[in-house]
């Protein structure tokens, strides 16, 4: 049963005991922020997989509500699923998907990004397109802000010699 679900079954009161609706609150809350981060780091196909995984998972532990900082919590899941997925499967490309009339040098770009590791593609994503501050990164990755900054760095690096 899908947490949108959960929230609407006429036994509210009980989950409201337990923590389960103010959990799909902040599911709902997030949803989407978590499935565009999972699209960046896996296929779109896999992204709605991962964030349900995640989230159940964390709400199998306790409310959701009970967590300090929920969305950072989640955005570390979504990161640590993404690359048990990663470890599982072969690499991404964008070989034989259309692009439709994207120029040649953005689908050039975003297949090196999607050669990326994992971690340094996540770091890329929150940096760039979602412009967050390398501290904001370092938090929701639950990593340093000097390893924030070597992600980027040899993103970069590598960017520049694939490019």
């Amino acid at each position: 049963m899908t947490l949108s679900r959960i929230a609407v079954q006429p036994w509210g009161p009980l989950l409201r005991c337990i923590g389960v609706d103010r959990s799909a609150e902040l599911y709902l809350k997030h949803r989407s922020d978590l499935l565009r981060y999972a699209t960046s780091l896996v296929s779109a196909s896999q992204a709605e997989d991962i964030v349900s995984t995640v989230v159940l998972r964390a709400m199998r532990r306790g409310p959701l509500s009970d967590i300090e900082k929920p969305f950072a919590y989640l955005m570390k899941g979504v990161l640590n699923e993404a690359r048990s997925v990663w470890r599982r499967t072969t690499p991404v490309s964008l070989d034989g998907v259309d692009v439709g009339r994207l120029p040649d040098e953005v689908v050039e770009t975003l297949d090196a990004v999607w050669q990326l590791p994992v971690q340094q593609r996540a770091v890329v994503y929150l940096f760039y397109w979602e412009d967050r501050p390398v501290d904001e990164i370092a938090e929701l990755m639950g990593i340093s802000s000097g390893a924030v900054k070597r992600y980027l760095h040899n993103a970069r690096k590598r960017l520049k010699d694939q490019l």
